[in-house]
């Protein structure tokens, strides 16, 4: 079995328990292949009053994993906050990283979660140690919708990130959409497309019969991004026609919202479940009829192929990704920011649900996303890449 060390820019940590979780999941697949160690470097601030630099170390379902945190005051001037909190952070991670080797040796290889910032580090190691790197990079911002999107970034920013990619032994990325934008726009010639994981243990079929047709929409209601205001809308626009349905809306709760809801005099068919966990995430969609997304833009979203696992038929704009995991069978696709045709595919799906046969829908997706399918090709890629390096 081969010493694996990852790298992650995103990672769950006590400040935000969801951050990265796609991460944590791909982790917790691999780990039952090979020895993992997961490090992930995070600036807390003034948010939780770091004093002084620390860490914690725990295991997550056989993941050995370093939550780091250092200290960081602003000064009040930008520049030179940006230049500090750079060079803490960097120093943090190295420290680790030594200290790390000094106590298990050299890793056989790193993965590297997201280029920036954590492939510096991956570039780093290599050219110390002669260690290669592999980069997953997970992100929905090579997307010009996104707010935050690549093209926006300072030069520096797309140079570096540039630079890591290109020095990483395999590239690797949720959707192939995405994988060939990556492709296109560094000129990579090693992309592979390894799916986000489920938990399939939660997430899986439940035979349930249905009373009242439910929605359910899960994600972190981030409105730029998810178009939550969308589906309310098309809510309306269905609910002017017949009432024989509900909504569940799955995640932190915004006044916004909530007043959007009461607006529309939409209170008897929408339901907010709050920020809930993940177990209790399977548990709703497995008391659904059917997920709706409605995003503008997005890489491959775990949440699809979790409903997908429990046998939901999926609802979704064809954006990113999403259209190498939902088809005729399984869903219906429709234009982003099209809310009357939402509506109707959202009354389709209705009328038609008989068509989908929920069973084979989770057996399929199950097959495709669980861990042991998912760790599998990671330990694959992982042992390639190190064959080719002992020729």
């Amino acid at each position: 079995m081969n010493k694996v060390l990852w790298l992650c820019s995103w990672y769950p940590h006590p400040g935000d328990p969801f951050e990265g979780d796609f991460i944590q999941r791909h982790a917790k697949a691999v780990s039952a292949y090979t020895p993992l160690a997961v490090f992930y470097t995070s600036q807390a601030g003034a948010a939780v009053n770091v004093n002084r630099d620390w860490h914690i170390e725990q295991q997550t379902d056989g993941v050995n994993e370093r939550i780091i945190f250092f200290r960081h005051r602003k000064t009040g001037i930008k520049a030179f906050d940006k230049f500090l909190y750079n060079l803490r952070y960097f120093r943090a991670y190295k420290k680790a990283i030594e200290e790390y080797i000094r106590n298990e040796g050299i890793p056989d290889i790193v993965h590297v979660h997201i280029p920036m910032k954590a492939g510096i580090m991956g570039r780093w190691i290599k050219r110390k140690w002669k260690v290669p790197f592999i980069i997953s990079e997970h992100s929905a911002h090579y997307n010009q919708e996104s707010e935050d999107n690549f093209y926006s970034k300072s030069f520096f920013h797309r140079y570096r990130v540039k630079r890591v990619l290109k020095d990483a032994a395999v590239v690797t990325n949720v959707s192939e959409t995405v994988g060939k934008t990556l492709k296109s726009l560094f000129g990579l010639t090693a992309v592979r497309v390894i799916p986000n994981a489920v938990d399939t243990t939660l997430f899986n079929y439940r035979h349930r019969p249905i009373e009242k047709f439910r929605f359910v929409h899960v994600s972190t209601l981030v409105n730029r991004q998810k178009n939550v205001n969308g589906i309310l809308n098309a809510v309306l626009l269905l609910g002017g026609q017949r009432n024989d349905f509900e909504v569940v809306i799955v995640g932190p709760v915004y006044d916004e919202l909530k007043e959007k809801v009461a607006a529309l005099k939409l209170t008897a068919m929408v339901r907010f479940s709050g920020e809930i966990t993940y177990a209790r995430v399977a548990l709703e969609m497995q008391q659904a009829s059917a997920l709706v997304l409605f995003s503008r833009y997005e890489n491959f979203p775990c949440v699809i192929i979790e409903a997908l696992c429990c046998g939901l038929p999926v609802i979704s704009s064809d954006t990113g990704g999403i259209k190498e995991a939902v088809h005729e069978s399984n869903g219906i696709l429709v234009q982003s920011e099209n809310e009357r045709q939402l509506a109707e595919a959202m009354k389709r799906m209705m009328n038609e649900y008989e068509k989908y046969d929920r069973g084979k829908i989770a057996a399929e997706a199950s097959k495709l996303y669980n861990y042991h399918a998912i760790g599998k090709k990671l330990y694959e890629l992982y042992d390639e890449v190190l064959k080719i390096k002992d020729q």
